[in-house]
């Protein structure tokens, strides 16, 4: 059992840690299918979906559905987290608010791998009830 600590204040369950993980992979191979699918089919025009039997047509369709919603929700965390956690210099804090306002869910997959990921770190054990406030100890186990 393992839970995660951002910046060293903030416990997030597990869950919510390979949620945000399996969004922003979703949206990497989501796109890197999309790249792949539309530089076959403008070069030799050979439409991969087309030719795909049903079943791996319900995949990929799940597969995308997940990823647009994936993508959704990774736009919305990301902007939580700007908003609520991050407080580094003037000037990062502008270059990330326009990363997000202009990038989209582009954007939020850049500060997710920049800037979340190195902000969270794992804790094994179980999660403790009150978490790491004001006079208690860091959890380093």
């Amino acid at each position: 059992m393992s839970y995660y600590i951002i910046k060293s204040k903030h416990l997030i369950p597990g869950f919510l840690f390979l949620a945000v993980a399996s969004w922003a992979v979703a949206l990497v191979g989501m796109t890197i299918f999309g790249i792949v699918s539309w530089t076959i089919d403008a070069t030799v025009h050979l439409s991969l979906l087309e030719m795909a039997p049903w079943p791996l047509k319900a995949v990929l369709g799940v597969c995308g559905a997940y990823g647009g919603g994936g993508a959704l929700c990774l736009y919305v965390t990301m902007w939580v987290y700007w908003i609520a956690v991050e407080r580094g210099t003037i000037l990062a804090r502008i270059g990330w608010l326009l990363a997000l306002l202009l990038g989209l869910h582009y954007g939020a997959l850049i500060y997710a791998f920049v800037v979340w990921r190195k902000d969270v770190k794992k804790v094994n054990g179980p999660q403790p009830a009150g978490g790491p406030g004001p006079g208690r100890s860091e959890h380093n186990h």
